[in-house]
């Protein structure tokens, strides 16, 4: 798109020539380790000798900015181009302006970027939070929630389209909730047609939103029988919109592909009918793969399948079973109805992903990271169903404990497993699991080395000195966010004790607060 001036990119287009050699000099994910020599994974780089190393990165760093328009010869093709092309429009320009610089430059500036974008989801999910508990703190402890998310990081600080459809998901849900809290209005919902068409032509799961929707307004309509003709006009409002922004990428799809959602998946599957496909379920392992789903929603390291021990899996999913049961025992308001229909339905296309992959591929599983889509529902929900289970004492405590639990998961994901394994530190055994981390191992390596070695193929952007700055930031803004989870826990609890009005707290630090 950026240096051949094409808007759309052909299914079967050959990756870049610089995009090729790159991979066949930096150390590729443990995902790519079949690609043949010379790539190899990060394994195998931190085994070659130095001077090796030092050879590869010199040359990744003389590809000259013209291969970006050339043609690669092999079998690598452009895997992004059956997505929709929103992304890739909104990044265009910023990669013009990169034209001559290193395609280490232009990959970090785009994550950087993309980085960015995404963490417009934080302040919309405090909104969210804000909107259905009616409680500033409450909304503001859900988006420190979100922020620590270690995994949530991982899957929008890449080159992908996650990043935007992470936000206009969350824009969605919050315009939703609008749409169902106060009186229903032609021009919210154009607001949300715009949102749900943009949506549409940035990730095929938008699928689910429109379910979701559909079926919010069809509840509202049996609801509101006073208002039937304005729900109706609502409907035609929000169908009409997303349709003229979104509907001519998915006709595309259905003249070149034969399938509504044009991923490969469906393109395998096309000559199947529906209730053949269907019929599979009952093959399917679905514990196994509800179970895939939620650790790699919780962490999976990228592409290079990282994990940590089992038992930090389930002790989230214990945490993840108390709310579902506090969900059921509570009264529900209309907002959590909201917020429990679009999560649902985007389970039900997780599901039906599995279903696709399975009968495709043989194998019972989806992606969870695609669950950040939902995430301002989910931990909303998350704290809605906790809080039902607590004293009203401990209530406003749930949110810093989400925080909490999410740091440590972070820290310990970071600079334990990630960090070591990306320096060569520690590698995946024959099984595919990772290895532990011993401290002959941070020695056999060194610190500065470390540092060092997180600064390269970056170009001449990231430095070392970058690197120990922004380690250095990140540590002391996970330390933030749970001081800031604490205060809003503490400030509630002792308005909530007669001992002073939370009001006077905020208005007397209102500096930290801000």
């Amino acid at each position: 798109m950026a240096f051949r001036g094409e808007e759309l990119v052909a299914r079967d287009s050959p990756v870049s020539r610089a995009v090729k050699e790159s991979l066949e000099l930096g150390p590729v994910p443990w995902e790519l380790r079949r690609l043949p020599w010379p790539s190899v994974t990060q394994d195998i780089y931190w085994r070659l000798p130095v001077e090796e190393r030092v050879r590869r990165e010199n040359l990744f760093k003389a590809i000259p900015a013209a291969w970006a328009k050339e043609d690669s010869i092999g079998s690598l093709r452009a895997y992004e181009a059956l997505q929709p092309p929103l992304y890739g429009w909104l990044m265009v320009p910023v990669l013009r302006i990169l034209n001559n610089t290193n395609i280490g430059e232009q990959v970090i500036c785009l994550r950087w970027l993309s980085l960015a974008i995404a963490s417009l989801t934080i302040p919309l999910t405090f909104l969210i939070g804000r909107s259905v508990f009616r409680d500033q703190r409450i909304g503001l402890g859900c988006a420190a929630v979100v922020a620590c998310m270690p995994e949530f990081a991982i899957n929008v600080a890449r080159v992908g389209n996650e990043c935007v459809a992470v936000v206009l998901f969350t824009v969605l849900t919050l315009l939703a909730l609008e749409l169902v809290r106060t009186e229903i209005r032609y021009s919210r919902a154009l607001y949300l047609g715009v949102v749900l068409g943009a949506g549409l032509i940035s990730k095929a799961y938008f699928l689910t939103a429109a379910l979701a929707i559909g079926l919010l307004l069809f509840s509202a309509l049996l609801r509101d029988s006073g208002h039937r003709l304005r729900v109706l006009g609502c409907t035609a409002i929000i169908g009409a919109v997303s349709v003229s922004i979104s509907g001519w990428w998915y006709w595309y799809n259905l003249l070149t592909t034969r399938t509504v959602s044009g991923l490969n998946e469906a393109v395998m599957l096309r000559e199947r009918g529906s209730v053949e496909i269907l019929q599979r379920a009952a093959d399917v392992r679905w514990l196994s793969a509800i179970d895939s789903i939620w650790f790699s929603h919780l962490w999976f390291g990228g592409w290079s399948s990282l994990t940590i021990r089992s038992w930090m899996y389930h002790v989230f999913y214990g945490f993840v079973l108390l709310a579902a049961a506090g969900l059921c025992r509570m009264r529900w308001k209309p907002a959590l109805w909201v917020l429990l229909t679009i999560y649902i339905a985007f389970w039900a296309g997780q599901l039906y992903n599995v279903l696709l992959l399975f009968v495709s591929k043989g194998v019972s599983t989806s992606m969870g990271w695609y669950m950040y889509a939902v995430v301002g529902a989910e931990v909303v929900l998350c704290v809605a169903g906790l809080r039902a289970l607590c004293m009203s004492r401990f209530q406003t405590w749930i949110p810093a404990m989400g925080v909490f639990a999410f740091a440590l998961l972070d820290l310990y994901t970071l600079n334990c497993v990630a960090i070591p394994y990306y320096t060569g530190m520690i590698a995946h055994r024959p099984n595919g699991s990772i290895a532990a981390l011993h401290l002959e191992d941070v020695l056999r390596v060194g610190v500065p080395e470390v540092f060092k070695r997180l600064a390269i193929y970056k170009g001449d952007v990231v430095t070392e000195s970058l690197v120990i700055a922004l380690w250095c930031a990140y540590i002391l803004a996970t330390g933030l966010l749970t001081v800031i989870a604490i205060r809003c826990a503490r400030a509630y609890q002792v308005g909530s004790d007669g001992l002073e009005p939370p009001s006077n707290l905020l208005r007397k630090n209102r500096t930290c607060w801000e």
